[in-house]
Order: C-alpha cells, then structure tokens, then sequence
C-alpha cells in the first residue's frame, strides 16, 4: 500500500480553503501535474456523503477517465472520497483552523494490485510445458520485493507532486484573500 500526505498553513479563512477543496474543478485546475479536461459534479445537491465527482484528466501524455465517490464529509471539515479505478484509490482532505488561517492536509491512499494468475491445468503438449516451466505451482505470484519495490517508486514519484499542488492551492488563496483586504 502506498500513503502520500502532506499538509500547508494558508493565510485564509478555513471557510474558504474548504470551499475550494470541495470545489473539485476549480482545485484540480490548480494540480501542476494534470491537464484537466473536464472535471465534474455528477449528483444533484450539496457536496456530502455518496456525491459522485466525474474526472477526465491528461496525466503524463495518458488520458485518466475515472469516478470518485464521498464516503465520508464533515462540513468544513473534512472530505473522503473513495475511486471506481481498479484498484480503488482513496483521497482524504481535511481542513482545520490555525492562528492566521487554516492547514489544510491531504492523504492519499492507493493499493498496487499484486499479480496472482492461475496457472491453467491443462494436459497434452502445452500441460508439459507449463509443468516444465512452473513445476508443481498452482499460481504464478509477484514477489513481495517486487511489489515494495513499485510501491517505494510511487510514493518518491507522488509525494512532491501532491506537496507541489498544496502549495499552488495555498498561493491561489493567499492571492485572494489579499486582494480582498486591499
């Protein structure tokens, strides 16, 4: 499993930070790493548990068409929200008052499937060479030290990435609340 969190302190009001985090258009527009072409609200009504957010984003020359959906909301507070990606990703936002402003601090979680394919149980010619090649193996299964080894390069990849769109949600809103006070 892969855990990437990182947290700012905004000079903005929390009311406003949450806002935005839950604006999900508008905070993806702020991520460095993706081009955003379309993001979207699916679900009538208010931003809380069982909202359906649609994400068409251009990731590193891919397309990443998928779904997420909130699994737990606290007004103002806190947001989670849960993919329909194979395997599900889940995102964790929360916001909290601090002297001057507020921290805002996201967690993302996502699980690297492990490879366990059956080896088929075939006879004749092919049966003799897979018993050649796996012996007496009912499954062929990814190493664990291969999957850790996916999983430190995602999280060194994922963590400045995530660190760097906190920073740009943080300037957008500090850019803001001082044009306000002008």
């Amino acid at each position: 499993m892969v855990r990437v969190k990182a947290s700012v302190d905004i000079q903005a009001d929390p009311e406003a930070v949450f806002s935005l985090v839950t604006d999900v258009a508008r905070k993806a527009r702020l991520a460095p790493h993706a081009g955003v072409i379309g993001v979207s609200k699916e679900t009538a009504g208010p931003v809380g548990v069982g909202t359906v957010f649609h994400y068409c984003l251009a990731i590193e020359g891919k397309i990443a068409d998928y779904r997420t959906r909130c699994v737990a909301f606290e007004p103002g507070r806190m947001m989670e929200t849960v993919s329909d990606t194979r395997p599900p990703f889940k995102v964790h936002v929360s916001v909290e008052p601090v002297p001057g402003g507020a921290r805002l601090t996201q967690e993302e979680t996502f699980s690297l499937p492990v490879l366990h394919m059956p080896v088929p149980g075939t006879t004749g010619w092919w049966g003799k060479v897979l018993h050649f090649i796996f012996g007496d193996a009912d499954a062929i299964v990814q190493p664990r030290e291969s999957v850790a080894a996916e999983e430190t390069a995602m999280q060194a990849k994922l963590e400045p990435k995530l660190a760097g769109w906190l920073e740009r949600i943080k300037t957008h809103l500090e850019r803001g609340q001082s044009r306000l006070e002008a």
